[in-house]
């Protein structure tokens, strides 16, 4: 499925910065009532629909009972697009962070985004020479937020407190790091009680990276998944019943779904459609963009087709024609980005350009996203006002 761009992740934030006075070029969420004066925003990773359908009267009581509506993710559903999407309130098409990996022909290399590696050496690089959030991405939210005179927050895990990435995007928000949904509780509720919460407007945004790694390694619904949401299930029901007249509203969400794997495919080992490449495909296994060599143009469209029962096969004018990546001003780099053709994962398979110095991994992920499933498109919406 296509994301619906009137009712996705991207209206989500264009509601909470509707909220705070801000203007958005995309239109707002429609929900049940309105937020209260200050607005807590949780993204649990990989948190899609499927799980708290599966688990909603088990390990997601207190999640279900606050569940709002289903939106949709962005395309491609995935953290780096999705998640630049909720801190722009901007479409992939805008902002340009298309995927986990992308070429940039300004360093002439592949670079994974969110946390700036060398997708071969998996590496962290220097920011200031690579300065890959200089070319992709958008105004965050904290910083239009910031214009209102609002006091805000960022809590994420505290691994990625100090990256490039989240010290970039925070702006003037009080930046924090979490270890674990009771320890994120815990600060939340500091910052709940503190006097100038009470007399402020308040902005907290706050980030979890489960379930998804949890997913990626053991499946959709694994034991271990199931563990944390029940464990973060808990530590919410015991907040709530906390906290009360805080003139707060908690919105809970996903920046995608994920899906199980059963098959992977690797570009290199199909040498009919690799010698027709100029380059290894990227940005992810189950979003693929392929720039073909003009003279075999016609050799790669006969090879790519035996995908067909797997993947989605688009020209660039088609993918392009579909608005899969949403409206809005095109930002360049997208033009740099998406090649001669895509394939888009519409089953349980992967595609993956392998380095011949890396090799294959010795265990691939056991599910995935990017794709255009449902289990990887719809995600929950839980509305809690205290």
């Amino acid at each position: 499925m296509i994301p619906d761009y009137k009712n996705s992740i991207v209206n989500l934030s264009s509601s909470i910065l509707q909220h705070f006075g801000v203007k958005t070029e995309h239109s707002p969420l429609l929900i049940s009532t309105e937020f209260k004066k200050n607005i807590v925003l949780i993204i649990l990773d990989g948190f899609g629909y499927n799980l708290l359908s599966r688990y909603a009267e088990t390990e997601c009581k207190t999640l279900s009972k606050f569940f709002e509506k289903k939106i949709t993710s962005v395309f491609p559903p995935t953290t780096s697009a999705a998640i630049t999407s909720i801190l722009t309130a901007k479409t992939p098409f805008e902002h340009g962070a298309i995927g986990w990996t992308l070429y940039f022909k300004e360093f002439a290399k592949n670079i994974d985004f969110l946390p700036n590696w060398d997708s071969i050496t998996a590496q962290t690089q220097n920011a200031e020479k690579y300065n890959i959030y200089d070319f992709v991405g958008a105004e965050s939210i904290f910083s239009r937020i910031a214009k209102q005179n609002v006091n805000q927050f960022h809590i994420t895990e505290k691994y990625l407190k100090n990256s490039t990435n989240n010290t970039k995007c925070s702006h003037s928000a009080k930046l924090m790091g979490h270890k674990s949904p009771q320890h994120f509780f815990k600060i939340l509720r500091k910052i709940i009680k503190k006097k100038k919460f009470k007399e402020s407007v308040n902005f907290v945004y706050s980030y979890f990276s489960a379930p998804d790694k949890i997913e990626h390694r053991n499946g959709v619904f694994s034991n271990s998944t199931k563990i944390f949401l029940q464990n973060f299930d808990e530590q919410l029901n015991q907040f709530i019943n906390k906290t009360k007249n805080a003139d707060t509203t908690i919105l809970i969400t996903a920046d995608h779904g994920l899906i199980d794997i059963n098959k992977y495919f690797y570009v290199n080992e199909d040498k009919p459609l690799f010698d027709t490449l100029i380059m290894p495909t990227f940005p992810e296994p189950r979003f693929m963009s392929f720039f073909v060599k003009p003279h075999k143009i016609d050799i790669f469209k006969k090879e790519i087709a035996k995908y067909e029962d797997e993947f989605l096969i688009l020209s660039r004018d088609e993918f392009f024609e579909k608005q899969f990546l949403g409206n809005g001003l095109m930002h360049p780099k997208i033009d740099d980005f998406i090649g001669d053709f895509v394939a888009i994962a519409k089953s349980n398979a992967a595609l993956k350009s392998i380095y011949q110095q890396n090799g294959k991994w010795e265990k691939e992920f056991s599910a995935h996203h990017a794709g255009i499933t449902v289990d990887e498109m719809i995600i929950p919406l839980i509305k809690i006002d205290l």
